[in-house]
């Protein structure tokens, strides 16, 4: 159960924290978020961050951090941190991929905690449909060892009411469970 737990908490942060980039656009970004999840038959919810930093030539740094309690006293924090390259396919979609290292807490009441880390391979597209409304999508694999695994699938959606500012929403879903989610960007890199 708490390696359940812990890869669907991962679906909070699917490829949020990855400021997927097209030609021209900024992959510099900040974002707060709340998502609820459902994760083997428990449900939970709880806070979001991600940051994404451009550098170099098609890459970018992220990290992302994510805090939920659950029905039944369970509680789950998740730390993820990365590097990922992007090509651009052409002015308005790029496909992206990235490599993250992984590592999970859960924590239950009157039981203790335990805690598992790995790695992750993602790859996705980013597009922009209009100047202010951009889609992207994507999969994920998650290992923690001891054949603990999963692939995450994900999608999302933001909305540019700013040059600056968006809000988005997003869905992930793995074989652990299912995670729905809002978040807040601040675009830096614009």
């Amino acid at each position: 159960m708490r390696k359940h737990l812990a890869l669907g908490a991962a679906l909070a942060l699917g490829f949020g924290t990855h400021a997927f980039a097209a030609e021209g656009f900024s992959y510099s970004n900040a974002e707060i978020g709340y998502a609820s999840t459902e994760i083997s038959g428990v449900d939970g919810d709880g806070l979001t961050l991600g940051l994404s930093v451009g550098f170099a030539k098609n890459f970018f740094g992220f990290a992302g951090y994510n805090d939920f309690s659950y029905d039944g006293g369970f509680s789950s924090n998740q730390l993820t941190a990365g590097v990922g390259f992007h090509w651009p396919l052409n002015d308005k979609i790029d496909l992206v991929t990235g490599l993250s290292y992984e590592d999970f807490e859960v924590k239950a009441s009157g039981i203790g905690s335990a805690s598992d880390d790995g790695f992750g391979l993602g790859a996705g597209l980013r597009g922009r449909l209009s100047e202010k409304f951009e889609l992207s999508g994507g999969g994920k694999y998650i290992d923690l060892g001891g054949g603990s695994d999963d692939i995450i699938w994900m999608a999302a959606a933001h909305y540019y009411f700013t040059p600056k500012f968006a809000l988005g929403a997003d869905i992930s879903d793995g074989d652990s469970g299912t995670t729905f989610g809002i978040k807040l960007r601040y675009d830096f890199g614009r």
